[in-house]
């Protein structure tokens, strides 16, 4: 999951390279979580994105019964 940010407008969802509005990201991810034995998130923000949009996706994450939800920082993702 990436939250990207849009400068003074609305950030950009996506899934997997597909975006999505807002307000389908959590039953997208509970229909992706459903039939999963493993239920492990990943959400990666923008360096410059406030992080209350981050949080939000975390809780659309627990809501669709993620059960384990990481960050993907620059440093994670330089392998560090």
């Amino acid at each position: 999951m990436t939250v990207r940010s849009n400068g003074a407008a609305a950030p950009s969802y996506l899934i997997n390279e597909t975006t999505f509005a807002k307000a389908d990201l959590e039953p997208k991810l509970a229909e992706i979580f459903a039939t999963r034995q493993e239920k492990v998130m990943f959400v990666k923000g923008d360096k410059d994105l406030d992080f209350s949009k981050v949080a939000e996706v975390i809780d659309f994450g627990h809501q669709a019964q993620v059960d384990n939800i990481g960050l993907i920082t620059p440093r994670v993702e330089a392998g560090q």
